[in-house]
């Protein structure tokens, strides 16, 4: 925030810019623990932006109307106080080639368990309905975002990836590794 987002928020004012609506700053952290700007959108980023909604209590449209007519510094915004993860499920081929039409199976069980603990939420993003009206297939590189809650970034992590666990498609690529910087961090800050 210090280092990048408010010096950006900041020159956008001094240029007589006055920018509603969303800023996606895509960030790499270097080596060296610094981050570094790749590139800067005026949308969510997926799958970014899923974690966030997890987190989200507040209703998104009143948010939306709220910074539209520039009075969102009136409203307090809810957020869930957990820490929320999710992990990319990606296609075979992802993302040179990703392979199209490989039925997923396994969300069907986790529907009910969505709805009833509200602790996770599995995003669509390359998926669609099957030739049977049925099934659902893979459709594109990204093809789900499992998002899971936790009291800390591990308890979530813990939980997005024993969800993962319950879904499978042919060909899928999951990465292992996500989470364990913030959990790193979490660990020296204490």
């Amino acid at each position: 925030m210090r280092n990048i987002i408010t010096p950006v928020v900041n020159g956008l004012k001094q240029e007589g810019v006055q920018y509603t609506g969303f800023l996606y700053a895509g960030l790499m952290i270097a080596n060296d623990g610094q981050a570094k700007v790749l590139e800067f959108n005026c949308r969510m980023g997926d799958p970014e932006t899923q974690p966030i909604m997890l987190r989200l209590k507040s209703d998104l449209l009143t948010l939306i109307e709220h910074a539209i007519d520039g009075t969102l510094r009136d409203i307090d915004i809810e957020w869930d106080r957990r820490a929320a993860l999710g992990v990319v499920m990606a296609a075979h081929g992802y993302p040179e080639n990703p392979r199209k039409h490989d039925a997923i199976h396994g969300l069907t069980e986790l529907i009910a368990e969505q709805e009833h603990t509200g602790d996770f939420h599995i995003f669509h993003a390359g998926t669609q309905t099957g030739d049977d009206g049925k099934t659902i297939v893979t459709s594109g590189g990204r093809v789900l975002c499992v998002t899971a809650l936790g009291e800390n970034i591990k308890i979530a992590q813990q939980a997005a990836y024993r969800l993962t666990d319950k879904i499978r498609f042919d060909g899928c690529q999951i990465r292992h590794d996500i989470g364990y910087q913030g959990i790193q961090y979490q660990k020296s800050a204490k």
